[in-house]
């Protein structure tokens, strides 16, 4: 998906194994947020070389074909406008850097001039920590490139914004490093071709929460109506509380990395603990993001007033079961 750029890094790279550093290097965590909060690793390398087949590093599914980085994605459309700082893994000298595309979802048409043009890498840096390590940025916003080529950074300096540029599903920053001649993966050190499963060193400093996270519901709220997961991808804000006499009551969530046959349980339960309404779902495709919602039309009756819960659950084989919750007030 990023060949323009990744040939290029590649090359780079060859050039400069006779002087590879004797040891490993220590990445900082490339984006201005904090995992599991306000950002989700959503996808990461593939590990398997055949065509149509993927696999992270972990033998799970968490990855797609030919994928060559890991993808740290963001709640919305709206935080992505925010700004979230991207920051320079290593210390090192930017080597390419390409600005000027648009943000946002694409046409195909748009999506077709991408590929044709070899910018599915949205606006990108790259830079060179030396010794044929190099580091990969893309999907930036934007406007947002902080950095020129021939430019030293340190490590933590901002060099750009995750943006939503490129070919993307949302906004996200797509992590790649290439090093010893191809491209490794940060959490085992490994090339993508050396299979899943193995554990060389880990090239994150020592310290950072970068476990492994198959699976995460990043988000869920209340509505008064069926949701609009499109104004909820953007970022529009959803009810804070409602009132006796709305129309319906309505429990959504958000999950990324949602596999087939996973078991996705909603329930809304009112002041009273008794069951308002619930929805059991078996996930039919595996999918990078997924909604969905249970909720019920009142016709015409009133809401018991005080405060509502909702709660989703998901199930899968051989995983600790993953849950969120929110509660809103109606008056």
């Amino acid at each position: 998906m990023f060949k323009a750029f990744y040939l290029f890094a590649i090359f780079i790279a060859f050039f400069a194994l006779s002087a590879r550093a004797a040891e490993s290097p220590q990445f900082i965590f490339p984006v201005a947020c904090t995992l599991g909060t306000d950002c989700w690793a959503v996808n990461y390398v593939d590990t398997d070389p055949a065509e149509g087949i993927y696999r992270d590093f972990s033998c799970g599914a968490k990855s797609y074909d030919g994928n060559k980085g890991t993808a740290f994605a963001l709640r919305s459309v709206a935080e992505m406008n925010e700004g979230v700082d991207v920051l320079a893994a290593a210390a090192g000298k930017t080597i390419r850097v390409r600005n000027g595309e648009m943000d946002g979802p694409k046409t195909p048409e748009a999506l077709e001039a991408i590929k044709t043009g070899q910018k599915d890498c949205g606006n990108a840096v790259l830079l060179d920590h030396g010794s044929g390590l190099l580091t990969l940025y893309c999907h930036l916003k934007k406007g947002s490139i902080a950095v020129k080529p021939g430019q030293s950074v340190k490590a933590g300096e901002k060099i750009a914004q995750i943006g939503y540029s490129g070919i993307a599903e949302y906004p996200h920053l797509h992590f790649g490093v290439v090093w010893e001649g191809g491209v490794v993966d940060p959490y085992t050190g490994l090339l993508n071709t050396d299979g899943c499963g193995k554990m060389k060193k880990s090239l994150w400093a020592l310290g950072l929460p970068m476990e492994y996270e198959p699976v995460a519901l990043y988000d869920a709220g209340f509505d008064m109506k069926v949701p609009d997961f499109e104004a909820i991808k953007n970022g529009e804000p959803t009810p804070q509380s409602l009132e006796a006499t709305s129309p319906a009551l309505v429990f959504w969530v958000g999950i990324f990395a949602s596999v087939q046959d996973d078991l996705v349980t909603l329930e809304i339960t009112g002041p009273d603990g008794k069951v308002f309404s619930r929805r059991e779902i078996k996930q039919s495709a595996t999918r990078a993001r997924q909604f969905y919602y249970t909720g019920r039309n009142l016709e015409h009756r009133d809401l018991q007033p005080g405060t509502y819960t909702g709660t989703a659950r998901l199930k899968r084989e051989g995983l600790e079961e993953r849950t969120i919750q929110k509660t809103i007030v109606v008056n």
